[in-house]
């Protein structure tokens, strides 16, 4: 460096401006600057590991450079081209920057990229910052500017902003970047040329849990892969959960892009993966919400996650698109939810009844029990409405409790009203009851509280029930049976009929399905299908209860075939329990009520 150059600020404002620095690094505590002579000062800011320092003259000259700055950028600096180190859109940065500070007195930090790097480590960063420096006349005089290498904190920070804005296993966009990125692309769009596209795996628990986390991730990971590769470049795929993906669409025709894509997404996702070399089939669910103006990007992504569920509903493998029919019924379905909480508290649920009748002397022998819910603001809820509802909701198993209970005290109490009239009753019980650990208990709590013989209360089970792991391993059937309870196997025939079952189970009744009942004369399928059930069961010791009769037609059929019971339209819909008691209960006689 030149000597002219070392000398081209004043003695005193080198003291005074290495001085102070020295002062903030805390390495010359025991002197005031103003009598540390300029000698000592440069050769202590020499000796500092950090930060590099390096004086400017008025005309931008470097003056005075400490070996830390030399280390860091690793060469000497040259007068007329100190920054040449640096990224060239970086020293162009810092010059400008330094030439406002100059004009506005004020200090002015960045960072800048040096040129050379590594291959793990492309860039080095360093910190910047610049005071510029005035004589006493407030004429300027140079500036004072010092480098820290900031490449960990950057490569630190990097990481946060990752971690912060992208799912690690897949390197897509989480939540918090898709809203972003969709908050932007509302603002800018017109209405049509936005779209969402949600995507849900139908069964991938399953296969987590039986195949375990590590092939559960490698599906996600090609999952991802496949859907992506349905998209355009233009088009942001975001992970926002275990197995769900969302797709901003961006076009001139959202509508028909999205159509486009989901069915490509559904087609992708069908075709096998692989794991521990064997293939395994899921498949998609898939909901579109096209923009309408003025809507968020919350309320967008709500619509694609409603119609999603939609499509899930269907049994997956399907595309559904959000319409306002669809908002009008969820919301219906939450105002019906947020009611069906309070209904037991509100006694708002009744238990009524339908006879079961003996289809030889056409006399009562029993009834089922029924759940009914009239609520006074939405008026009377069908059973196929809000049954799915308290299952889904986990309410199923108080309100089961609350019915067994109730059917059970109100035909103790009939059999004391009427004992020459002692029928049975049948309750249904759900998986979810039956799951209970404490579910024995509490039936022979019913049992003793109510004062019912066991022999009369009939717990209808359904065949999917008896598809229950669970249930199926262990003895609980077994022992409601030993208990001398009989259990009914509701809606034989519906699809996974076995009667092996009947072997494996201690089932007592075989309840014919109604379907099969109702389109008895449809075809001669279902009258053979429902003569091989009446004739099987009797060959295996069962009683055999057709449902859903209502016409003598059917009546005549299923008493020529040998049925045993019957219940249906035809003799009574289900009805209050005083209303039962006065038609089929008080005399016993039921053959001018049919």
């Amino acid at each position: 460096m030149p000597e002219n150059k070392k000398n081209s600020l004043t003695a005193s404002s080198i003291s005074r401006t290495l001085g102070s620095l020295v002062k903030r690094s805390h390495t010359l505590t025991p002197y005031h600057q103003d009598n540390v002579p300029p000698q000592l000062l440069r050769l202590i800011l020499q000796q500092m590991a950090s930060p590099g320092v390096l004086l400017l003259d008025h005309e931008m000259n470097p003056v005075f450079v400490n070996s830390a700055l030399t280390e860091l950028l690793g060469q000497q600096i040259v007068t007329g081209n100190w920054h040449d180190p640096l990224q060239r859109e970086d020293a162009e940065h810092l010059l400008s920057g330094l030439a406002i500070a100059v004009l506005e007195k004020t200090r002015f930090k960045t960072e800048c990229r040096l040129q050379a790097g590594t291959e793990s480590t492309p860039f080095r960063w360093l910190g910047c910052e610049a005071q510029p420096l005035y004589k006493e006349d407030c004429g300027f005089e140079g500036c004072l500017c010092t480098f820290t290498d900031i490449t960990d904190q950057r490569l630190t920070n990097d990481n946060l902003v990752q971690l912060s804005l992208y799912d690690p296993l897949t390197n897509l966009p989480n939540r918090s970047l898709l809203m972003q990125r969709l908050k932007r692309a509302l603002a800018t769009n017109t209405a049509t040329d936005l779209a969402l596209v949600f995507v849900d795996l139908d069964g991938f628990k399953l296969i987590n849990d039986t195949l375990g986390r590590e092939h559960g991730n490698k599906l996600i990971k090609e999952v991802s892969e496949r859907i992506n590769s349905c998209l355009e470049p233009t088009d942001l795929l975001a992970r926002l959960g275990s197995d769900e993906f969302t797709a901003i669409v961006e076009s001139d025709n959202a509508h028909r892009r999205a159509d486009e894509i989901s069915g490509m997404i559904i087609n992708a996702i069908e075709r096998p993966f692989f794991a521990r070399e064997e293939p395994v089939y899921i498949s998609a669910s898939v909901g579109i919400a096209v923009a309408k103006p003025g809507i968020d990007a919350d309320r967008l992504l709500q619509q694609a996650d409603v119609a999603m569920y939609n499509a899930k509903k269907l049994k997956g493998n399907a595309v559904q698109y959000h319409s306002h029919e669809l908002t009008a019924q969820n919301r219906a379905k939450l105002l019906m939810g947020s009611h069906l909480h309070c209904a037991l508290e509100r006694t708002e649920f009744k238990v009524f009844y339908q006879p079961q009748l003996d289809i030889i002397s056409n006399k009562i022998c029993g009834s089922e029990a029924l759940l009914r819910w009239k609520n006074p603001h939405l008026g009377s809820i069908p059973p196929s409405v809000f049954v799915p509802m308290l299952e889904e909701r986990g309410l199923i198993v108080q309100v089961g409790e609350w019915v067994l209970s109730e059917a059970c005290h109100n035909q103790a109490r009939w059999h004391r009203e009427f004992p020459e009239s002692k029928t049975t009753i049948s309750v249904n019980v759900s998986s979810l009851q039956l799951h209970d650990r404490h579910f024995l208990d509490k039936l022979k709590r019913v049992l003793d509280t109510s004062g019912l013989l066991p022999q009369y209360l009939v717990l209808e089970i359904t065949e999917t029930i008896l598809l229950d792991e669970f249930v199926s391993e262990c003895r609980l059937l077994h022992d409601i049976s030993a208990l001398g309870v009989k259990i009914a196997l509701d809606d034989f025939g519906t699809g996974y009929g076995s009667f092996s079952y009947l072997k494996k189970h201690p089932i007592d009744h075989i309840k014919i399905d109604r379907s099969f009942v109702d389109n008895l004369f449809d075809c001669e399928e279902n009258k053979a299908i429902t003569t091989s059930i009446i004739d099987l069961s009797h060959k295996l010791g069962k009683t055999v209860i057709a449902e859903g009769v209502d016409s003598q037609d059917e009546l005549n059929f299923l008493m020529l075939r040998g049925c045993d019971i019957f219940q249906g339209f035809y003799t009574s819909k289900a009805i209050p329990s005083t209303e039962f008691a006065e038609r089929f209960l008080f005399g016993s006689e039921t053959d001018s009520e049919i």
